[in-house]
């Protein structure tokens, strides 16, 4: 098989192939009628036209009886989550996206940080009932990559201990379980309609409940805490809600969302076939009678069976000219944000953090696109000996520096090699160190 471009072979693609990519209206024109009657009626915010269309259409899409537009989804998280009794606790996987953890913090709530499937990469609900106590107010579950978690299990949970349950369904607008569309499980859910998702608004989320007085309490916090009933500040809340622009923007895109679903759907079925026999690539299980969205289509790569590590991967697709991403490394549990639990073990959120990868997928990847990206992971496995030992090679050649705080050295190796910080950390003591450290990189990799 051809070298890898990043062993001095042709590149695969020409034009980069992006990890992600925002659907938007062709031509401006098509939403001139929108922006003309915005424009002549002077309301560009302040719960309009626009915004209650768009709620309205979400209510219908979803099967939900309320979907408040806000401004992101992490402003969702936020004003959800403050509805919480302060200071109590609640369950939430390590293995997510910030914006999660941080509602958490914001709302002066203790984030109890548990474990998730390795299959599926949605929280373990072992931990969730052993970690449940009488100081426990939530579960805060994620729908990670748009794929759904065990929902009805977490509900009894929740019902059992009498506990809030909330969604971040941040990416899984579209997204199925057992049939219907996730937006009215749990107590609420929160989705973001930011550039990345499925449907966008440019910038912008949504909450949906079924809970006729936490959707009233939830309008007050998203407008500064205020009640048009009550004429009075209630809460100490948000200015939270959408602005008329992004909802014109999201009734667009959410009238394109089975389109948008169905070409995600086909690149998958591209990656299926076309990576099922590569050793090393592991996928996200999907759970019987759920149906994924596709928004994110991430991958695992087992180190000892593909040949290289998930960095490394990276790497040598980008010389590719194919973007992709890697999400929540690290784990929420091991960074600096919440350093008093970095002592935890989550063996499984640790595992994953260090091996996903998320490959391109948009619907505006084309089919030659997506086999691309199969033929490139293909021929790097084929050569990663030979790219390993580049690797190493480059390795040996940097200049040694230096340095009094370990603390300081960057989380990242700068050549992904497996051992490559505990390469820097024995730099750190001295030059002589450095051979042997090198030497042990490759033998430590046949157990990363």
């Amino acid at each position: 098989m051809d070298k890898p471009a990043i062993l001095g072979g042709d590149r695969l693609v020409f034009q980069k192939i992006r990890a992600c990519c925002t659907i938007l209206p062709h031509d401006i024109s098509v939403l001139q009628n929108e922006f003309n009657d915005l424009f002549n009626s002077g309301m560009i915010t302040c719960f309009a036209k626009f915004m209650k269309k768009l709620e309205q259409q979400l209510c219908d899409v979803l099967t939900v009886k309320h979907a408040l537009a806000v401004s992101s989804g992490s402003a969702g998280l936020d004003m959800l989550l403050l509805t919480l009794p302060k200071h109590s606790e609640v369950i939430v996987q390590s293995y997510t996206f910030p914006a999660t953890v941080h509602a958490i913090a914001h709302a002066h709530l203790k984030p109890i940080f548990i474990d998730v499937e390795r299959e599926t990469c949605n929280l373990c609900l072992q931990d969730v009932k052993a970690t449940i106590t009488k100081n426990t107010s939530a579960i805060l579950a994620v729908n990670v990559f748009g794929s759904p978690c065990r929902i009805e299990e977490l509900e009894a949970i929740a019902k059992e201990h009498q506990l809030k349950l909330f969604f971040d369904s941040a990416a899984a607008i579209g997204a199925k379980y057992k049939g219907r569309c996730v937006g009215p499980f749990g107590h609420a859910e929160v989705f973001s309609l930011s550039g990345t998702k499925v449907v966008t608004a440019g910038e912008g989320g949504v909450i949906t409940t079924n809970d006729d007085k936490l959707a009233q309490e939830l309008e007050c916090i998203r407008n500064y805490g205020y009640s048009k009933r009550e004429k009075d500040c209630l809460y100490a809340g948000f200015n939270g809600k959408m602005s008329e622009l992004s909802a014109i923007i999201a009734l667009w895109s959410l009238g394109n969302l089975e389109y948008d679903l169905a070409c995600r759907k086909k690149i998958a079925e591209i990656y299926y076939q076309g990576l099922q026999d590569i050793s090393g690539i592991h996928f996200q299980q999907i759970l019987t009678d759920c149906e994924t969205n596709y928004c994110t289509f991430a991958v695992e790569i087992d180190a000892p069976a593909f040949g290289l590590d998930a960095c490394t991967v990276l790497e040598c697709l980008k010389e590719e000219g194919i973007e992709t991403l890697r999400y929540f490394c690290p784990p929420m549990h091991k960074t600096r944000a919440y350093k008093e639990f970095n002592h935890l073990r989550l063996e499984q959120s640790e595992a994953l953090s260090r091996r996903n990868l998320c490959l391109p997928m948009h619907a505006q990847l084309t089919v030659e696109q997506a086999r691309a990206v199969c033929l490139a992971l293909a021929r790097i496995q084929a050569h990663a000996g030979a790219i390993l030992q580049k690797r190493l090679e480059l390795s040996a050649k940097e200049p040694i520096k230096q340095t009094k705080k370990l603390s300081h050295l960057p989380p990242a190796a700068p050549f992904y090699i497996p051992s490559q910080r505990r390469l820097v950390e024995k730099r750190v003591n001295g030059v002589k160190m450095r051979k042997s450290a090198t030497q042990s990189s490759a033998r430590a990799f046949q157990s990363v």
